[in-house]
């Protein structure tokens, strides 16, 4: 009887302790400045199967989608983006387990990939001047569905609760290239016989403004690492300023992005 009582007087002085901690769940929204990078190549641009245009019967898709090589040119250069974020998860003690779901997009200016004579890169030899620009633009929508860990460093008399952290989930990217072919009309008009025989009719198969080119939905494994820190208003509202690196491998070829966020946070 003594030991049940001992033990009962045990279980009663640590079972406090021992559930100190509350699971606090939370809400959150997020806007994120994203600057995304990659290892794949812009659409490079190969005149040589232009030549099959010449033939009467040419497949002129077929001709054109040779032309234009997806991931055959120059190392892209994606433009700074805004990204959007909504976040759920619950806190116990210095721990944080939350899901995320976040809005993605990259983009690249237009750029020439090709600005100069078509005839002569066509044929080889400058037969005839005909000046022609094609230039590329790239865009990505990308969307994340990932699940975070972070561990929160309480500090003493602070407002303040930096933390790192790390997550994993999957990416849906959408790829979309276009090219717009700009031939000189005036030039090709003024072209004379003989020459205008033999580049005319291959030059008028070249189907001049906007192309796709590509036009892409993939589904891809995703990680990311963060730090930053949570300034606490009181104990409902706190307002989050981190870092995170993103990244995932998209077709073989590395994608990443570093990122600025500022959020808002509302814990129940």
């Amino acid at each position: 009887m003594k030991k049940a009582l001992a033990l009962f007087m045990a279980t009663a002085m640590f079972a406090p302790s021992a559930f100190a901690a509350e699971i606090t769940p939370y809400i959150g929204l997020g806007l994120v400045i994203d600057k995304a990078n990659t290892t794949a190549k812009r659409v490079g641009f190969n005149p040589t199967p232009l030549t099959g245009l010449m033939a009467p019967n040419a497949d002129i898709a077929s001709i054109m989608s040779q032309a234009f090589v997806q991931n055959g040119g120059s190392e892209m250069a994606f433009d700074m983006a805004f990204a959007g974020e909504i976040t759920a998860g619950i806190k116990y003690g210095n721990v944080r387990g939350e899901l995320e779901v976040a809005v993605r997009s990259a983009s690249e200016d237009d750029y020439d990939i090709f600005d100069g004579n078509i005839v002569e890169a066509i044929v080889g030899t400058p037969i005839a001047n005909i000046p022609t620009e094609i230039e590329n633009s790239i865009s990505v929508r990308h969307n994340s569905y990932l699940a975070n860990v972070y561990y929160d460093f309480e500090l003493e008399n602070s407002k303040w609760t930096p933390y790192i952290g790390a997550g994993v989930g999957f990416g849906v990217y959408r790829q979309k290239a276009t090219v717009e072919i700009d031939i000189d009309e005036v030039a090709l008009a003024n072209l004379q016989e003989p020459i205008k025989s033999i580049v005319g009719g291959v030059l008028s198969k070249i189907p001049a403004g906007e192309m796709e080119v590509a036009n892409d939905t993939l589904y891809e494994f995703e990680w990311q690492v963060g730090l930053g820190a949570v300034y606490n208003f009181n104990e409902d509202w706190a307002v989050d300023v981190g870092y995170r690196f993103n990244s995932s491998t998209v077709e073989g070829e590395f994608v990443y992005a570093h990122e600025i966020k500022l959020g808002a946070r509302y814990s129940f």
